[in-house]
């Protein structure tokens, strides 16, 4: 070989180093070792991670094997709920009125109507849990006495038709009723005692009628009879109504601290705004629809309920990645990725990645069930690409600080990266 061959060649290898297709190869090449040197490879994990701003795929490992998603099913009850009930919309708790208003007094009963907003409490509970961005129980208190109503001589009655009354979602275990309180389109604190401790409530729409009917007293509103559940007749007439906050930020509030509840109202409230009942199964076949309208292949997929809690939910990484690729081309991209937890910073992620390159850089979604975790979301390279990327493991015996750590670590290892493009 003569020197000008050598001398050739050596500039061959050094192109080919230096190119996209290389740096893309080395940066895979790591997060492969990263994988291989784990105690998670083989069957049960699935991993896809893509650079979207090269257009390029950077890693895929058993993209497409239906995995239990866990909290990572609630991104799909966050994308079709900013779609499909809208961003901006609020949801109403209305009061009606049979019967007759006479010189203060209402000859008849008012009836406390549900409208699915997930938020409506009491003041000390809203402020704890909504930051004082919530539909109040006092504020509609108020607007019944403002409309001129001193005394009722009936009853205040609960209404929770807008959703069916099944409580919890299909293959959830009995214990299931500590990780969510009762599903219903009426429930005053969440159907929650206090702020972080367990319901006690089966029927959320009765607690409702009963709050709110003390609010009433408290407020000089006498009320003669008690409270009790039913639908409300068509003759009624609208009193007064209390707002929700946004939909962009009941997204935030499920999806930061991963709040089954939330997502399971907002499931059944998908339905509700497209004109159907609310139930789980319509919520998650409108979330299924929705999905493949934005050109996600949903073979295999299986959607139980809106927050990953059932043992029957299944989503392969490579549809996760879908769902995160076409949401940033929404109206709603923005508030959608805001409502991600930041690595070291918020959420289910605050204490993680609490340092290195992916510190307040990644946005992504946490899930942790006893066999499965998942972290899916967004993250900055060192040159400013955008990755991409779905994590989810499965295990019988799982290690779930050994699986965060693996996930972490691959994180860490894109955001610390400079791939070229």
């Amino acid at each position: 070989m003569t020197r000008r061959t050598c001398v050739i060649l050596l500039v061959l290898a050094f192109a080919l180093l230096a190119s996209p297709a290389a740096a893309s190869a080395s940066l895979g090449g790591k997060i492969s070792s990263i994988v291989q040197s784990s105690r998670y490879a083989g069957p049960g994990t699935g991993i896809v991670i893509i650079d979207d701003t090269a257009g390029r795929v950077i890693y895929r490992y058993r993209q497409t094997s239906q995995l239990k998603p866990a909290s990572n099913m609630k991104l799909t009850t966050a994308v079709a709920a900013l779609s499909q009930i809208g961003a901006g919309t609020r949801l109403s708790t209305r009061v009606y009125r049979t019967g007759t208003l006479s010189g203060g007094t209402l000859t008849g009963s008012l009836w406390l109507v549900g409208g699915g907003d997930p938020t409506f409490s009491t003041r000390l509970f809203g402020n704890k849990a909504f930051g004082g961005r919530a539909g109040s129980v006092g504020d509609l208190a108020d607007a019944v006495r403002a409309a001129g109503i001193r005394r009722v001589t009936g009853r205040v009655v609960g209404d929770e038709s807008a959703f069916d009354d099944a409580r919890t979602g299909p293959l959830w275990p009995p214990s299931y009723w500590i990780e969510c309180p009762p599903i219903s389109a009426l429930s005053v604190n969440m159907s929650l005692r206090e702020y972080g401790r367990p319901h006690t409530y089966s029927s959320p729409a009765a607690r409702a009628a009963d709050v709110f009917r003390k609010a009433l007293i408290k407020r000089g509103v006498r009320v003669d009879k008690g409270t009790r559940v039913k639908e409300k007749p068509s003759t009624a007439v609208l009193v007064a109504g209390e707002n929700s906050p946004r939909i962009y930020r009941i997204v935030q509030r499920m999806n930061q601290p991963s709040d089954n509840y939330l997502a399971e109202v907002l499931n059944k409230g998908v339905a509700v705004a497209t004109g159907r009942q609310g139930t789980m199964r319509n919520g998650r076949m409108l979330r299924r629809a929705y999905l493949e309208s934005l050109g996600i292949d949903m073979t295999g997929a299986r959607l139980y309920d809106g927050s990953g809690l059932s043992p029957g939910d299944r989503l392969s990484p490579r549809q996760i990645l879908g769902l995160l690729r076409q949401t940033l081309k929404q109206p709603f991209a923005a508030v959608f990725r805001k409502s991600l937890p930041v690595a070291g910073v918020s959420g289910t992620l605050r204490r993680r990645m609490r340092s290195g390159p992916a510190y307040g850089n990644a946005q992504a979604k946490t899930g942790t069930l006893n066999d499965a975790s998942a972290l899916s979301g967004y993250v900055r390279t060192q040159n400013g690409h955008r990755m991409i990327f779905s994590i989810i493991i499965n295990r019988s015996s799982l290690n779930i600080d050994a699986a965060r750590a693996l996930q972490d670590r691959i994180v860490q290892t894109l955001a610390g990266a400079s791939p070229r493009g």
